[in-house]
């Protein structure tokens, strides 16, 4: 009977620290999900790189890369940066001011540059921006006509 009287206590004890246990971590303060939210683009420049092919006169494709830089530099401003490389064509260096962006606070926008309207989303969490269709017209022939490279861009944070 005695060795009973010395168990009871032990799992006495064992149960309310159990109990305790449980009741602190369901009463204690859920931290929540973190926000990955930005307050705002200003100041902020992304990279990526959009690959394609482009076609010869005589029907040959070969690839093309077109590397993308997107700065948003305050007051609604920024530049496009845009470098081509193909063995196609001579590589291509263009800047282009970016007339205005507006940026919704909630991870999206949108941007103007040459004659083009875009528009982005932020996963906030990886710091990519996902734009809808960065491309620029070339003139491949002596026509005048353009033929319009790029599309959907992924560009990753970098400043």
């Amino acid at each position: 009977m005695k060795r009973l009287f010395r168990i009871f206590p032990v799992a006495v004890l064992a149960v309310l620290m159990t109990t305790s246990c449980e009741k602190e971590s369901s009463t204690s303060s859920n931290p929540g999900s973190m926000d990955f939210t930005y307050e705002t683009i200003d100041n902020t420049s992304w990279q990526g790189s959009y690959n394609t092919y482009i076609t010869s006169p005589h029907g040959t494709s070969y690839p093309m890369v077109m590397e993308w830089t997107v700065d948003f530099n305050g007051d609604s401003r920024g530049l496009v940066y845009l470098h081509i490389e193909s063995p196609a064509i001579s590589p291509i260096d263009e800047e282009m001011a970016m007339t205005t962006y507006v940026y919704d606070g909630n991870n999206g926008g949108t941007f103007d540059y040459n004659t083009y309207h875009m528009t982005f989303t932020i996963d906030g969490l990886n710091r990519t921006m996902e734009v809808d269709s960065l491309r620029l017209g070339l003139e491949l022939d002596d026509t005048g006509n353009k033929t319009y490279f790029g599309g959907r861009t992924k560009l990753v944070q970098t400043r």
